[in-house]
């Protein structure tokens, strides 16, 4: 089952696919920079933890649209550069979904379940409401029972899961928060594990399975998937790449360069 990383999202991500980018808290930038790599475009990501890797991904023109959580920088102070300047600029290339991380977890929860929207909280004087930051993925039903906000069900072709460890018939070991990464694979129609280390299945199960190998179509070993940031018990944040892709990414000739030297 074991593959490898570039083969994987040759096979997976294509021109109009929803591909989920997980974890909340890890980001596979080793997934994103090879969707770079190969000029994938009009992609549409669905990402709890944005972060600096959506903003790279917004930056080389990968998306077509976002489903996500927040898009920042967590070393600061310093911005998510291309997020920032396609919204002061007014670019609508890229449709933007913003939703909270229990919106979108409920919206993979729909998914998974197989159901058309989720019932949720509802969220008076906030911009989910009163500004439609989801852009149309809120709405509002009646039933029998009364009436609920709900969310859009969000069913992501291929699911990229983080995981430390996992053995050749896909079960998983996540050492970090689970957050929405388990409904996300359940949700997906393919669930690509991305892993520090394979392993043998009694180093697995002795660590306590996160993710069964049912929900899972192929595991790929890709040590430092989510560097710059950090893994639990692997390596920590390199702190001084992120200040330097914030100093690098400030202007759009800048970033340019940056994506030149660090990824293609």
């Amino acid at each position: 089952m074991s593959r490898a990383l570039a083969d994987v999202v040759a096979a997976h991500v294509r021109p109009g696919r929803r591909v989920y980018l997980g974890n909340f808290g890890a980001q596979l930038f080793a997934v994103g920079h090879e969707m770079i790599r190969q000029r994938i475009r009009d992609v549409d990501v669905v990402i709890a933890s944005g972060g600096l890797l959506m903003d790279q991904l917004l930056g080389a023109g990968v998306l077509r649209s976002a489903t996500y959580g927040h898009c920042w920088s967590p070393v600061g102070p310093a911005p998510a550069w291309n997020f920032r300047r396609a919204a002061q600029d007014g670019d609508n290339r890229v449709t933007l979904h913003e939703l909270s991380l229990g919106l979108l977890t409920a919206a993979l929860t729909a998914g998974a379940w197989r159901v058309p929207f989720m019932p949720v909280p509802d969220l008076p004087g906030t911009g989910y409401l009163d500004e439609d930051w989801s852009r149309g993925r809120l709405s509002r039903v009646d039933s029998a029972f009364g009436a609920a906000r709900v969310v859009r069900a969000e069913r992501p072709d291929v699911a990229f899961v983080h995981v430390d460890l996992a053995d050749a018939d896909g079960n998983g070991v996540i050492r970090g928060p689970l957050g929405e990464v388990l409904v996300a694979a359940q949700a997906a129609r393919r669930t690509v594990l991305v892993a520090e280390q394979v392993t043998d299945a009694e180093t697995v199960r002795a660590a306590g399975i996160s993710i069964p190998g049912l929900l899972v179509d192929a595991v790929v070993e890709s040590p430092g998937a989510v560097r710059p940031d950090g893994a639990v018990g692997r390596y920590p944040r390199d702190v001084q790449a992120y200040q330097r892709y914030a100093r690098c990414s400030a202007t759009a000739d800048g970033f340019r360069r940056w994506l030149a030297e660090e990824v293609l």
